[in-house]
């Protein structure tokens, strides 16, 4: 018994997909340990080794989950046409659904391990940093500055791999239109999503003039009175009473937690 197939030409997709996975490793996994000092940038030192506990939980839970997914994507039946194939083509379409249903095994299964890296890199984590006091815990992440950012990481590859293979099953099942609008509001998502990291990533809760400290200054009692200053996406509560209360009350327990450190 032999466990490849003999058609031509489908080692190609594979091939690519393996080529792909493996520039964005390289591209992407030199940058960890920037991803946990942008986490732990603004951290309160003091109880981080708690912070970092719910982290680790929260990922290893969540990466649980998309692994029962990819789990579920690899048991599942051959991809079926939900419409009509023209009995020339039957041929062509086989071969094309061949490579389809490949690809996105090797996608699922791929995805599949990153879950299961991010899952053990989390278990170990949590075991070594659990029985460590708050200072030692500072210093394993001193001495091992990409443990946050290598399950994130991992995460976010497992997800972008299984949407990709989800996609692939649209277009064996529902054919291009519907995986063209499916990878169009996937590629929407994707670079959405990135920005909201590029943009929380940028936090700055040091009072200042930056861009970024402006965006939670403004509802202080030293900006709140003067609308001009206030950012773009505060524009609708310049009008909206209720939205000010609320904001000026946010502002109020900023200005009280600022005057108790002054004062402390």
């Amino acid at each position: 018994m032999k466990f490849w197939t003999d058609t031509e030409g489908v080692w190609v997709p594979l091939v690519v997909t393996v080529a792909v996975v493996a520039l964005l490793e390289a591209l992407v996994r030199p940058r960890l340990r920037q991803v946990s000092l942008d986490i732990m940038e603004n951290a309160d030192l003091e109880i981080l080794k708690e912070t970092a506990k719910n982290c680790w939980t929260n990922m290893g839970v969540t990466a649980a989950l998309i692994l029962t997914v990819d789990a579920a994507m690899l048991q599942a039946d051959p991809i079926e046409p939900h419409f009509r194939v023209a009995e020339d083509d039957e041929d062509d379409f086989a071969f094309d659904l061949e490579k389809l249903q490949l690809t996105l095994d090797l996608l699922a299964g791929i995805s599949l391990v990153y879950c299961m890296w991010a899952v053990i890199g989390c278990v170990v984590a949590l075991m070594y940093v659990e029985p460590l006091s708050n200072t030692d815990a500072i210093k394993f992440f001193v001495a091992n500055p990409a443990s946050i950012g290598t399950p994130a990481l991992s995460i976010g590859f497992a997800c972008l791999y299984t949407l990709v293979a989800a996609g692939m099953w649209v277009v064996g099942s529902s054919g291009v239109f519907n995986a063209a609008v499916y990878y169009t509001f996937l590629l929407v998502v994707l670079l959405v999503t990135i920005g909201e990291a590029r943009d929380k990533a940028g936090f700055d809760p040091v009072a200042g003039n930056s861009s970024k400290s402006i965006e939670w200054q403004w509802v202080t009692s030293e900006y709140f009175a003067t609308p001009e200053k206030w950012p773009w996406f505060a524009a609708g509560a310049k009008k909206d009473a209720k939205a000010q209360r609320i904001y000026r009350r946010m502002g109020m327990a900023i200005d009280h937690g600022v005057a108790a450190e002054e004062a402390s």
